[in-house]
């Protein structure tokens, strides 16, 4: 695997220092991507699509005044606590934030965060947003396997259920039910789906798929996005609002399975597509190709996503799925120009320019790192640690004036005392070091 990655890195480093020309997109073909859906043929479920659970909060507070229940279907159940000493500045953001406040504060990756994403349930409860919640938890156990002791001790250990509340858990009919946080609780096994009379937000998030995925041979995943798909849409349920979390923009999730949410987010808005004969063509391809990627056929699922992008030029997903192809085929330069326009149409697969150049930069390319950072910083404006990297880098090259340009915007950032406490001092360090590099003479003591 060593051997492949250096072969693969020094094809990037070849194909990121030419101009190639973007192959010409493919000719459209029939309406191959899920149709709008007519006013009969809509779903209740007007699913609402962000990249971060955190994300999802001004949406949710949208229907605070029904005082509603939250379903959330989520292999994390988002409940690590907030901090002491953030929790007002968490419970103000919740109650006035914009989705730019959550953007700039909702996420790890930030100079100053507030709201981490696996804490998005805790924060929704301390702010008052609902008044039940019900868990809906991926378990690859029956529900007749449920334990209720394990359950406790798992709840406790992570830090979501004090241990008063854990020790009055009960196990009844696949659902754990008690008390959390003052709030009326129910975790529930996926295949015990709960009856919900009362006013609902529903949000759902990828790891729900990772909690029940094996393989294309074992779980093939369009068959746990039809199960879920049905199941939600026979549920009775009438969402006040309905919200989908890719997870994926900051390594959460992978990448390729983005697809998931995007194709549920389509049936849910359009439940015809359930129907085998309505699947748009490009989704069946792809599934060819997952299951021939499981077979070890790499050549077969190349053919099969080149051919799904060819019927689909404006599905993202197609794109992305040829990209990898291209990729692992050692096919740098089609790589690249797929995953521009995979890009173009969806910024959330923007991720992989910032795990390429991980891969250039471990295999000491730096040039090719600096070239992937700038393309990803437009996608990742409130991440300060692209603008970090591309700094040092600069430095290393010579570049004084460029790095100390940006340390001095970075210097001037917010950043958190909770979270951030050594990044002022270690940007001050940095600027120095640009100001004032190592004379001649001291380099040559240094060595």
């Amino acid at each position: 695997m060593r051997i492949l990655c250096l072969v693969i890195i020094s094809l990037l480093f070849t194909a990121c220092q030419k101009q190639e020309e973007q192959p010409p997109a493919p000719t459209p073909a029939a309406q191959l991507q899920p149709a709008e859906p007519t006013a009969a043929e809509q779903g209740v479920f007007q699913p609402r699509r962000v990249e971060l659970a955190s994300s999802a909060l001004p949406i949710w507070r949208e229907a605070q005044e029904s005082k509603p229940a939250l379903v959330l279907m989520s292999f994390d159940p988002f409940l690590k606590p907030v901090p002491a000493e953030l929790k007002q500045r968490a419970i103000d953001l919740v109650a006035q934030g914009s989705a730019d406040d959550f953007a700039r504060h909702g996420s790890y990756f930030r100079a100053d965060p507030v709201i981490l994403p696996n804490q998005t349930l805790s924060a929704a409860i301390d702010a008052g947003l609902f008044s039940k919640i019900y868990w809906i938890f991926p378990a690859k156990n029956t529900p007749e396997q449920l334990d209720v002791v394990t359950f406790r001790e798992q709840m406790t250990e992570a830090g979501f259920f004090s241990a008063e509340e854990a020790a009055a858990l009960t196990l009844k009919d696949a659902a754990f039910s008690g008390v959390l946080r003052g709030l009326p609780f129910q975790a529930v096994h996926y295949l015990a789906f709960p009856e919900v009379n009362e006013p609902l937000v529903l949000h759902i998030d990828l790891s729900f798929f990772r909690g029940l995925y094996d393989n294309e041979i074992k779980t093939p995943l369009y068959d746990l996005i039809h199960q879920a798909a049905s199941t939600l849409t026979q549920s009775g349920w009438k969402p006040l609002v309905t919200t989908l979390s890719y997870s994926t923009l900051e390594g959460e999730i992978a990448l390729e399975t983005r697809f998931v949410l995007s194709n549920l987010a389509d049936i849910l808005a359009n439940p015809s597509l359930l129907a085998a004969e309505a699947m748009p063509p490009a989704w069946g391809l792809r599934a060819e190709g997952l299951y021939a990627a499981d077979m070890f056929t790499d050549s077969k699922k190349l053919e099969l996503f080149h051919k799904a992008a060819v019927l689909a030029p404006d599905d993202p997903t197609a794109l992305y799925d040829l990209f990898q192809a291209h990729f692992m085929a050692k096919e740098i330069d089609q790589a690249l120009a797929t995953l521009d326009r995979a890009v173009a149409l969806d910024p959330g697969y923007a991720a992989t320019y910032l795990a390429l150049a991980d891969m250039a930069l471990t295999d000491n390319n730096p040039s090719v790192t600096f070239d992937l950072l700038n393309k990803a910083k437009p996608f990742f404006p409130y991440n300060p640690f692209v603008d970090l990297q591309r700094a040092d880098l600069l430095l290393q090259k010579g570049d004084r004036n460029g790095a100390i340009e940006l340390l001095e915007t970075l210097k001037s950032a917010e950043w958190s005392s909770f979270y951030r406490s050594e990044m002022p001092g270690e940007i001050d360090d940095m600027l120095e070091a640009a100001k004032n590099p190592p004379t001649t003479d001291e380099k040559a003591d240094v060595q």
